[in-house]
């Protein structure tokens, strides 16, 4: 089964070219791979609506995941040590471990808006 056919007047024929810095092109890369689509159909669709694209699939990488799941491990470890009676100063690491929890937590909350998670990743270290 061959490509179905299009309109005369749906027909995309004129092409336009940009320049973007190897930051913007991976942002425009990100963003539609998070959108389910090409990079040209992101940029259409956000020229012509002024909003981004619905996102479809989520960024949250697996390196996110892992990171929270060593915060949890983490913590019940110092729990499990903190009940044992063994090392009563843990107040320090948990601060800590609850500062990443909550760091990553926002990455998750705010996974939908790509510009805001960029700005937030910027700003932590996992």
């Amino acid at each position: 089964m061959g490509r179905p056919l299009v309109n005369e007047e749906d027909k995309r024929v004129v092409q336009v070219n940009i320049r973007l810095t190897t930051s913007e092109n991976e942002r425009v890369l990100t963003y539609a791979e998070a959108s389910a689509m090409t990079p040209a159909n992101w940029i259409r669709q956000k020229i012509f609506t002024g909003k981004f694209p619905q996102v479809k699939v989520s960024p949250v990488t697996a390196a996110m995941y892992r990171e929270l799941h060593q915060i949890g491990v983490n913590l019940n470890q110092v729990t499990r040590q903190m009940n044992a009676g063994k090392q009563p100063n843990f107040v320090g690491v948990i601060a800590e471990l609850a500062k990443q929890q909550r760091d990553i937590l926002k990455l998750l909350i705010h996974d939908s808006r790509p510009g805001e998670r960029q700005r937030i990743q910027g700003s932590t270290e996992l």
